[in-house]
């Protein structure tokens, strides 16, 4: 049975009230899924801890070939999702030319790293920072950059 879904400030005291029935959320999340609204949906069924509801979001990440979906349904309830599963939603993804998926899908849903960035200094000593590393004599536009390449580098 379909249940009326809720106004916004209606939906989050459901949603994250304590006294809020499973079977509650699981009635509405069947709703928010029955309006197309599957993120929704996946919200709710995780929140019943609905392992039937997040089953059906499973396949339905799957037969869409949606990473995020999929890797919503796996936070919530990681045994559901198998590696095999990221194999088929990559192919699924291709299929449908949905390549960042398949590029997600197939890092088991987690974010790609960040791409490489290039480096802006080539010499520390052409910027001025002696062999101690003190930045104490530099113009405030050599140390940006200094300070930069440490962050890209991660020191």
């Amino acid at each position: 049975m379909a249940v009326r879904l809720p106004r916004p400030l209606r939906r989050r005291e459901l949603f994250y009230g304590t006294d809020t029935p499973p079977e509650t959320l699981s009635a509405l999340a069947d709703s928010y899924l029955s309006e197309g609204l599957v993120f929704d949906a996946a919200d709710f069924f995780a929140q019943a801890h609905d392992r039937e509801g997040l089953a059906h979001i499973r396949k339905v990440a799957l037969e869409m070939g949606d990473a995020f979906l999929l890797r919503r349904v796996k936070e919530a309830m990681p045994d559901l999702i198998g590696e095999s599963d990221w194999d088929d939603l990559a192919r699924a993804a291709t299929s449908m030319g949905k390549h960042e998926y398949a590029e997600r899908a197939q890092t088991g849903g987690a974010h790609p790293p960040p791409p490489l960035q290039e480096e802006l200094v080539q010499d520390e000593e052409a910027l001025g920072e002696d062999s101690t590393g003190d930045d104490a004599n530099l113009k405030p536009g050599q140390a940006k950059k200094i300070n930069r390449k440490r962050a890209i580098q991660g020191g």
